[in-house]
């Protein structure tokens, strides 16, 4: 019974330092890759919350202009009543802001 305990002993200590070995090379192959992804993945949070800050500033920036516009429309159709009232060479005040906000959005 000694012999044979020994001669199994000896089997499944080789067995096991190949299963060991071959399972700890699996094991640095998936941490490797598991790191690559890691690293993947913070590069394109980075890159997602920096496009969702753009998206916030495109859409404030929206606004505004969108805000200019309808302040420009205001100032058009209060200009246009002058266009039809007072004569070509003096200009109405209205049409002077005008101008000069046409020339700032330009």
């Amino acid at each position: 019974m000694a012999g044979y305990e020994s001669s199994s002993s000896s089997q499944v200590s080789s067995l096991d330092i190949n299963d060991y070995n071959q399972l700890f090379h699996d094991f640095e192959e998936l941490h490797n890759e598991a790191n690559k992804i890691s690293a993947l993945n913070n590069q394109l949070k980075g890159l997602n919350n920096w496009l969702e800050n753009r998206v916030s500033q495109l859409k404030k920036e929206t606004t505004d202009l969108k805000i200019d516009f309808e302040h420009l429309e205001m100032i058009y159709s209060n200009s246009i009543d002058c266009f039809r009232n007072q004569p070509a060479e003096i200009p109405c005040e209205n049409c002077t802001v005008l101008k000069n906000q046409v020339k700032y959005l330009i």
